[in-house]
């Protein structure tokens, strides 16, 4: 496609010419005609529209801050740094474009990520250039999760670039490389307008991605520049792309044979929307579903197909004893470790370089996803009546429904019975479901998805599941959360959080939702400890777990009270040791979301597992080491 837009473009071929050679490619005339109206505008002899484009003159950052608004941006995400200064002048002028402001780098990153995710917009941030190391823990975040994000930093004066001068590095771009899809040094001035097109495009197409801009700080002071800024419109190019028709009709036969199929969900299902058709195709052939790890709920996870992680699958199996012969990979990685030598596997994605990477694929699908499972439901529907369907699917679906029933009914039972002091983690889910909105939110970096996929219904018409990071760095959530709120200010938010990944730096946060009035719940299960890393090490049978020695992840000295850390920020919260506690502390902070701020909930949750009852670490003390007492 983006041949035959380059060759419209340039007058290769008519109008006529595109239509039919996209037509040629199995997109539909409709898709065909939405891109073709998207770049005429471009076209030699077409008129332009009302307001395509205006010149504007004024400073570096002035050209910067105009075509930043173009892009329909409300917040731009920033942390201190005397490099936007010259935004902040441009901004004196331009309050559309609101500050919200972070004490770290790495938390500015991780509120763009946040709302990014929940408002499906991009996300601009911009900090100091020697901020760039702190950044780069959430930029790999997001660039494993794909998220579109466009982060700018001021750089050296044009006049020092490349000298190692104060502040500065001869090579910047080098140190991000990894996490970002494109990175960029500007080096004229008047093409700042240019820059940020291109990074905001970049950013934003399937799969997405973060990219880097730096600007020299003298380009943004310097004054009298004339650009060219584009409005929001040219900058909006639609990309529903229909995958290869034979290949449907191939991968639509492999799922009709198949007498067990599992369809395995990814977060590119969420990211382009494709829940309600995924929904539609899992129902027209009672496939079971599996969720890959994921900063989305990406199938309603209370669904009657739906079986948890892939860890899960081996109940239902032994239900419906019938081993794997389909399986589906629709916007997921693929699971790493698991023998599908025997098995017909179909991918789909919008990324053609991720299909078949890790395993060899029997059908491959590239296209937008809410496009793909339109398609495979069309070309089911043409192979086999409604009742041929209901035939085959019918056993399946009965087996499937009671299963997943029976395994939802015994966690409720079992989390509404769990009680006492250390609070049990089950019956703190439990009781949060119980309270908050049919549609909240609930942001969470707690490790294991079945802590919260378990307990909280997500669906597209229920609550909202964002997090955790497919990158798994820690010191992302609290953050997130306040760019979710900031995305969807109506909704009930509530943050949960383990003790451990809170004491990754996420305190600074608490400043940002404190000064804005970001009535984010954040709830940290504290358990005094980093448990899955205490699993992972104990479990493996070797020395120190035999020593009952825990000399990494026992967190309880010191015994850190987090409702402290968040009154250091005039943020209300209340501790809850013994279940019974639970509800009032719950509805405190319920109630004093509503009243417009934030709150800290902190549970002192059960230990569980190998090394639950270890609080041994290496005993070292620096004042005891002394030979003077200064």
């Amino acid at each position: 496609m983006r041949k035959l837009v380059d060759d419209l473009i340039q007058a290769k071929i008519s109008r006529r010419q595109f239509l039919a050679a996209m037509s040629a490619a199995s997109f539909t005339t409709a898709a065909a005609q939405s891109v073709l109206d998207s770049v005429a505008p471009l076209v030699a002899g077409t008129d332009l529209p009302p307001d395509f484009t205006r010149r504007v003159t004024g400073t570096g950052a002035d050209l910067m801050v105009e075509q930043i608004l173009e892009t329909g941006a409300q917040y731009l995400f920033v942390s201190n740094g005397s490099g936007l200064g010259p935004i902040c002048d441009a901004l004196v002028d331009r309050p559309q474009l609101q500050l919200i402001q972070a004490t770290h780098e790495g938390q500015l990153v991780a509120i763009a990520d946040g709302y990014a995710k929940a408002s499906g917009k991009t996300g601009f941030g911009m900090f100091s250039r020697v901020g760039l190391p702190h950044s780069s823990s959430n930029m790999y975040n997001a660039m494993k999760d794909r998220t579109p994000l466009v982060l700018f930093s001021d750089h050296a004066n044009s006049n020092r670039e490349g000298t190692d001068s104060h502040e500065d590095l001869d090579d910047w771009l080098a140190a991000v490389e990894p996490y970002t899809k494109w990175r960029w040094v500007v080096h004229e001035p008047e093409r700042l307008p240019e820059w940020v097109r291109n990074a905001y495009k970049i950013a934003g197409v399937l799969p997405g991605g973060p990219v880097h801009v730096r600007v020299p700080r003298d380009h943004l002071y310097q004054r009298d520049l004339t650009a060219t800024v584009y409005s929001g419109g040219a900058l909006n190019i639609p990309m529903a792309l229909r995958p290869d028709a034979a290949e449907v009709e191939r991968a639509a036969k492999y799922l009709l044979d198949a007498a067990s199929p599992l369809l395995y969900v990814g977060p590119e299902v969420g990211q382009t929307g494709a829940g309600a058709s995924l929904v539609e195709l899992a129902e027209l052939l009672a496939i079971p579903v599996v969720q890959h790890r994921s900063f989305y709920a990406d199938f309603p996870n209370f669904h009657p197909l739906y079986l948890g992680e892939l860890t899960s699958i081996q109940g239902y199996l032994r239900a419906y004893p019938v081993p794997i012969d389909c399986f589906l990979n629709f916007g997921a990685r693929f699971p790493i470790g698991r023998d599908l030598s025997n098995v017909a596997v179909i991918q789909a994605s919008v990324d053609g370089t991720t299909i078949g990477r890790n395993t060899p694929v029997a059908s491959a699908l590239v296209g937008h996803l809410d496009e793909v499972a339109r398609s495979l439901i069309e070309a089911i529907s043409d192979l086999a009546t409604p009742a041929q369907l209901r035939e085959r699917s019918a056993d399946r679906r009965a087996t499937c429904a009671a299963h997943t029933e029976q395994v939802r009914a015994a966690r409720e039972t079992a989390a509404r019975g769990s009680r006492g002091t250390p609070v049990p983690w089950q019956r703190l889910m439990y009781e949060l479901n119980r309270q908050l909105d049919r549609d909240a939110v609930i942001v969470e970096e707690v490790g294991t998805e079945q802590k919260v996929l378990g307990f909280f219904p997500f669906a597209d018409d229920g609550m909202l599941k964002i997090g955790r990071t497919e990158g798994r760095a820690l010191g992302w959530g609290v953050g997130a959360s306040a760019g979710v709120k900031l995305a969807l200010p109506n909704r009930q938010v509530v943050s949960l959080q383990g003790d451990g990944g809170f004491l990754f730096g996420q305190t600074d946060s608490l400043w940002t939702m404190s000064r804005y009035d970001i009535p984010v719940m954040t709830v940290v299960l504290n358990n005094r400890s980093y448990e899955e890393t205490r699993w992972q090490i104990l479990n493996r049978g070797g020395r120190a777990g035999q020593a009952n020695r825990d000399y990494v992840s026992y967190l309880g000295d010191p015994d850190v009270d987090f409702t402290k850390l968040a009154a250091a920020y005039d943020i209300p919260g209340a501790i809850v040791e013994d279940s019974e506690a639970l509800r009032p502390a719950i509805q405190r902070g319920l109630r004093t979301l509503a009243e417009g701020r934030p709150f800290m909930l902190d549970v002192r949750t059960r230990t569980l597992g190998a090394g639950a009852e270890l609080s041994w670490y290496p005993d070292f003390s620096l004042a005891a080491e002394r030979s003077r007492d200064v």
